[in-house]
Order: structure tokens, then sequence, then C-alpha cells
């Protein structure tokens, strides 16, 4: 039950946080792809490769707080989802394959990245 209520208590914190970032970047475009959600999931991969680094126990609390609550919630496979597939049924075929590869290529360079500065052992 422990676990739950720290899921729970991240995810409470992660969702506004992704929903905060989003609407900040709605103006804001990189080569008309969808730049809010793809910041967030670039974020968020980048954090979870830091804790990835720093963390053997993944049983603890704080884990189950920040890593499946809080980045769990924050970042975001359905809106990209979403995302693409405006893109697609606007006729904008080139614009989401270069969001699909962009997005998927930056989450996993920002969680190796993270993952190579921060592991200290």
């Amino acid at each position: 039950m422990t676990k739950l209520i720290f899921i729970a208590c991240g995810g409470a914190l992660g969702a506004p946080l992704r929903y905060l970032l989003n609407d900040l970047m709605k103006n804001s475009s990189f080569f008309a792809l969808p730049s809010g959600i793809m910041l967030v999931n670039f974020i968020g991969c980048f954090c979870i490769g830091i804790v990835m680094a720093q963390t053997s126990d993944l049983k603890s609390n704080i884990y189950f707080f920040l890593v499946i609550g809080f980045l769990g919630s924050f970042t975001t496979m359905s809106a990209f989802s979403q995302q693409t597939i405006e893109l697609l049924y606007n006729g904008k075929d080139l614009n989401a394959l270069i969001y699909v590869v962009a997005s998927i290529a930056s989450c996993l360079i920002g969680t190796f990245l993270a993952y190579s500065l921060f592991k200290t052992t």
C-alpha cells in the first residue's frame, strides 16, 4: 500500500508539470513539430537516466515516487501518439516522420547522456 501512495503522490506532481511545460511551449514550434511534448519527454528521459545512474535500489520508496509516479506521469506516450496522428491527418506526413524519429532519438540520447554523465561506478 505504501508503494501506491508514493506512486500517486509522484503522479499528482508530474502530470500538472507536464501540462504547464507543454502549455508554455504551445506557441513555439521546432520545424513545425509539437515541441512541448517533445521537450517534456526529453527532460523526463534525461531525468530517468540520472536516476538509473544514481539508484541501485529499484524497490525504494524514492524510486516509486520519482520514476514510476512523477516521471511516469510527466512523460507521455499518449500525447506523442495523438500529436503524430494529428500531423498525419493534416497531410503533414514528412513532419510526422521527423517528429517520430526526433522524439524517439532525443529520448534515447537524453537517457544515455544522463546515465553516462551521472554514473558514479
